[in-house]
């Protein structure tokens, strides 16, 4: 079961890493970068607070679920919305920015593609 569930993951962080790929080429705009990436990190509860995936899947992966903590750190967590001056004053970063925060995370993408 352990084996399934590590092959479904790694699945998975294959689909997302080719999102994040399509970002950085220019392939996807942030807008539909955004809607198909999907909160992955959260979504997908890589951050080990749900029951699945598991520790030993997690653990498994853990060098390639990283880049995609610093996505949703670094970059998701302080995105404003694209016209909030507000939010940017206090902290927020715009969409150029967050282009460009990805786009230094994504040097730590394996070589290759989904």
């Amino acid at each position: 079961m352990a084996h399934v569930e590590t092959e479904a993951l790694a699945a998975a962080l294959d689909q997302h890493d080719e999102y994040v790929r399509a970002l950085v080429a220019g392939r996807l705009s942030l807008p539909e970068f955004l809607e198909r990436y999907d909160n992955f990190y959260w979504a997908f509860a890589l951050d080990g607070h749900e029951t699945e995936p598991g520790a030993n899947a997690l653990s498994a992966l853990a060098p390639r679920i990283g880049l995609h903590r610093r996505i949703a750190e670094e970059v998701l967590a302080v995105l404003a919305p694209e016209s909030s001056d507000v939010y940017r004053t206090a902290g927020r970063i715009g969409p150029a920015e967050a282009v460009e925060r990805i786009k230094l995370v994504a040097h730590r993408l394996p070589v290759g593609g989904a």
